[in-house]
């Protein structure tokens, strides 16, 4: 029997909730692994709360300050689980100075820090794990490290941010306006109070940077993910898109063009009739184009205090049972990706043009698109007795510069009464 001595910092959500599961499965995992998973420290904000959970663990002994944790010789892995960037890096890296496996849920940490981080394990011969940091409870990360490791990428879209697909599945089935919709999510415990890291896609990017950067063995840096968040879609964008048999998500996607790697989190419109539309409410997919295996999906929690704490224990026993086997670490450090120039790419666009009521005005919108090399697939309508008037067209592919260029001029006209609203529809999966 192998014991694994557990460092644990951080017991909030997801911490309380990896005690649950060790106090619940250690003598499962001695039974089907041969390994003993020791809960040795605790370090937390809220020590009088986790003494309780600690009944359980007899020997484990609550740490005030976590650097004892982390300099301990008798530790072998090391929990981050505290958030955010400062004091997380500090207590990553001086863990793995010292020569712990690290096991972490922070995609903000991995996608800012990743490359430093990595580069130190490797140099101290131990490893991080970071199922956790993407996608919650999904086995996304070592699927595509090992399950999918001889098959070659395409492309990678995931839906990776329970708080905004909650918000847009509410806004539809409920026919809610953004706010509406986000003021429910924050009153059940999806949306934070400042909700921006989630509706302005930051958190998406953090998370397909990461997915991206695996997938094609190239790295995304951060800063070259394009973002867009949901904050601008409105019900009447919901409404319209299902009746043109579309449903409106926010996807994070990496994909090859050519030689080069777009990298972009953007609301898009995907066709009702795909499995990926029809993840709904707080639950998150990820789904793959490889050159071999085809396409696939996985669907799962993506965040929740047993869920994430799932992937944690998960790489537990992953990488603890790796420790000091004198086994080549996984490939984390990859060459820097070249990234497409994604507005010269050719897409489809829902375009809505809140107009005054009067004849002409299609024509004149017709031709500055026309004048872009924008051509009208469809356009429909709504018919109301006053104004403003709601146009929407569908456009065939054209290029998201020349939409912008387009959309500048269009928005000038004395016949728009609201900035246009414009769509990517993505229905080549």
């Amino acid at each position: 029997m192998e014991s694994i001595r557990i460092g644990l910092i951080g017991a909030g959500t997801v911490g309380s909730g990896v005690i649950e599961i060790l106090k619940k499965e250690s003598n499962s995992y001695r039974e089907n692994f041969g390994l003993d998973l020791v809960l040795a420290a605790v370090c937390t904000r809220t020590p009088e709360k986790v003494k309780k959970e600690l009944q359980n663990f007899p020997s484990c002994k609550i740490e005030p300050d976590y650097q004892k944790i982390v300099k301990d010789p008798a530790i072998d892995v090391v929990l981050e689980l505290v958030g955010g960037t400062d004091v997380a890096y500090t207590i990553v890296n001086n863990a793995l100075k010292n020569g712990k496996t690290v096991i972490t849920a922070n995609k903000a940490l991995i996608s800012q820090k990743g490359e430093e981080l990595f580069a130190l394990a490797e140099a101290n011969r131990v490893e991080i794990g970071i199922e956790a940091s993407v996608a919650g409870a999904i086995p996304v990360i070592r699927s595509i490290k090992t399950g999918l490791g001889s098959d070659s990428f395409l492309s990678l879209y995931g839906i990776l941010n329970g708080t905004t697909n909650f918000i847009l599945s509410k806004m539809e089935l409920e026919h809610l306006d953004y706010s509406e919709a986000l003021k429910i999510a924050q009153e059940l415990g999806f949306a934070e109070k400042d909700p921006t890291f989630d509706v302005e896609g930051i958190d998406t990017a953090h998370k397909i940077s990461i997915l991206g950067s695996l997938a094609f063995s190239q790295k995304i840096p951060l800063q070259s993910v394009q973002i867009e968040g949901i904050t601008k879609i409105s019900g009447l964008d919901i409404q319209f898109a299902g009746e043109l048999g579309y449903r409106i998500k926010l996807l994070g996607l990496v994909r090859k063009i050519a030689d080069k790697i777009e990298a972009r989190v953007q609301p898009v419109m995907i066709p009702v009739k795909h499995p990926f539309a029809n993840i709904m409410d707080e639950m998150n997919a990820v789904y793959y184009q490889t050159v071999y295996a085809g396409p696939g999906m996985f669907v799962g929690k993506g965040a929740g205090s047993l869920p994430t704490a799932s992937s944690i224990v998960s790489d537990i026993l992953y990488y603890g049972s790796r420790r000091n086997k004198g086994m080549i670490s996984e490939k984390n450090l990859f060459p820097e990706a070249v990234i497409s120039e994604a507005n010269g790419a050719l897409v489809r666009y829902y375009l809505r043009f809140t107009t005054v009521d009067q004849p002409g005005v299609l024509s004149e919108i017709s031709k500055v698109l026309g004048d872009h090399g924008i051509s009208i697939s469809s356009v429909r309508q709504n018919e109301v007795e006053k104004e403003p008037v709601e146009v929407v067209v569908i456009t065939h592919p054209a290029t998201e510069e020349n939409i912008k260029k387009s959309l500048k001029i269009i928005d000038g006209l004395s016949l728009i009464r609201h900035a246009s609203v414009a769509i990517r529809l993505e229905d080549k999966f």
